[in-house]
């Protein structure tokens, strides 16, 4: 299996090894570590690469798959095509266009506000604010002040998956930290969580897409 390594001496106590999205292979290593002891701990490592290179051409075949530049997605599906959002939308500028689709996903966040109440009462919570955010790194959060949000990408992912970030805020009303006994209400709710915190990765490209 052909890969790129990058090896990186700095001032660090431990070795650090990480494989990026692009399947390339990262290490860091203290600034008097021997290239021999780098290698010899990269062979140590070589079915851990593996894996995890086989894991991210997983993510990019599957990310693949998405077409947002021509495509309006909802529930993982495709539901019309972006240059019906405005008749003059392909003579439009990239950064236009993107605001046009944006625009056009705020349009659903009702659909994720109302889900959010229907499971609210569903299991007994009462939310305060429910409003859209545009992270690029959270689909949701619960602030102490009782606002709870919802990135508006999530009407792309599957509804289970909807559901179960939902849920997940949810239960930061409860718990504003993810120990034990967070895990434990959302699985009281969402039993399947881990299979859900499992699936979310593969739809972590949306977050990163800019529009």
């Amino acid at each position: 299996m052909r890969m790129e390594i990058e090896i990186i001496k700095e001032k660090r106590k431990t070795l650090l090894l990480r494989v990026t999205k692009e399947g390339n292979v990262l290490v860091k290593a203290p600034l008097r570590y021997s290239d021999s002891g780098i290698q010899t701990f990269l062979a140590s490592k070589k079915g851990w690469i593996e894996k995890q290179i086989k894991r991210q051409q997983m993510l990019r075949d599957f990310a693949s798959g998405f077409h947002f530049d021509s495509l309006i997605y909802q529930n993982s599906i495709p539901i019309m095509e972006t240059k019906t959002l405005r008749l003059d939308f392909e003579k439009l500028s990239e950064k236009t266009r993107l605001k046009t689709i944006k625009k056009e996903y705020l349009s659903f966040f009702q659909i994720l506000k109302d889900r959010t109440l229907i499971l609210a009462q569903k299991f007994g919570f009462s939310v305060e604010k429910i409003s859209p955010c545009s992270s690029s790194v959270k689909w949701g959060s619960y602030s102490s002040t009782g606002e709870l949000k919802l990135n508006y990408k999530l009407i792309i992912l599957p509804s289970y998956l909807v559901d179960y970030v939902i849920t997940h805020e949810l239960c930061h009303i409860r718990h504003m930290n993810h120990k034990p006994q967070f895990w434990r209400e959302v699985e009281k709710y969402f039993p399947a969580y881990k299979r859900a915190r499992k699936d979310m990765n593969l739809y972590s490209f949306v977050l990163k897409t800019k529009f």
